[in-house]
């Protein structure tokens, strides 16, 4: 086995849901399922080992964590599993399996994985896949979501979504619109407002639509000096060359 769960005490969860938020396309799982944690009242129950892992630690609040854990929250009901570092794609099956093996055991009502997507489409869309019909047609029913008719994902929601689909077992991937180029806290947002609505918790997203306007504003103003400092460099060529 490549991947461990290690559970710190007894998890005294009933049908949880299982969120899933792993670094990808703009990092929105992993800010969003940050963010979730920081919101609320999610107590650290334990983290996930594998050989294959870079050899770090996380630090929040002056304390280390390790960069894979999960946390629960009594009062919502929650499960975040989250990875604030790359998965290497030699364990994303083991890890997929694992977390689907930790899910049933239990007795998660679901499994919604979070992430991002970049399809050049409109910045606010969010993307839902379903392993259940039922599931995804009701969401995409609302309006509120984008259906994805072709395509692939890959890495451990990929394998999750598969192995949903062979085992019957519901697993939700919402997929934000991000940038692939830098962190995309406007994304993570739009995610865990799909999550918000789909789960029927209120989910203030405000500290990272700041934090999405605040990185617009300077992508805006680098892209200003960038083409002032080649509107210069032009001049110079055309009266001396």
């Amino acid at each position: 086995m490549t991947v461990e769960f290690h559970i710190l005490g007894k998890l005294k969860a009933k049908n949880p849901t299982v969120v899933v938020g792993l670094p990808g396309t703009g990092l929105v799982g992993s800010i969003a399922a940050s963010y979730l944690v920081d919101s609320f009242d999610f107590e650290f129950i334990g983290y996930i080992t594998s050989p294959e892992f870079a050899p770090l630690a996380s630090i929040h609040n002056f304390r280390p964590y390790p960069p894979a854990r999960i946390h629960y929250s009594k009062r919502n009901n929650l499960v975040v599993i989250l990875s604030e570092m790359s998965i290497p794609i030699s364990v994303s099956g083991d890890l997929a399996k694992q977390i689907l093996k930790f899910a049933k055991s239990v007795k998660a009502s679901k499994i919604i994985s979070l992430g991002g997507i970049s399809l050049k489409g409109n910045p606010k869309d969010v993307f839902v896949v379903s392993s259940n019909e039922k599931i995804a047609s009701q969401l995409l029913g609302t309006k509120k979501f984008k259906p994805i008719k072709e395509g692939a994902t890959t890495g451990v929601t990929g394998v999750l979504l598969t192995q949903g689909v062979v085992e019957k077992y519901p697993v939700v991937l919402f997929l934000g619109e991000a940038n692939e180029d830098y962190m995309d806290p406007g994304a993570s947002a739009n995610v865990l407002k799909a999550l918000s609505f789909y789960i029927g918790t209120d989910i203030d997203t405000k500290k990272l639509d700041k934090e999405a306007e605040e990185i617009m504003a300077e992508l805006r103003t680098s892209l200003v000096k960038s083409k002032t400092v080649k509107r210069g460099r032009e001049g110079f060529g055309g009266m001396y060359g």
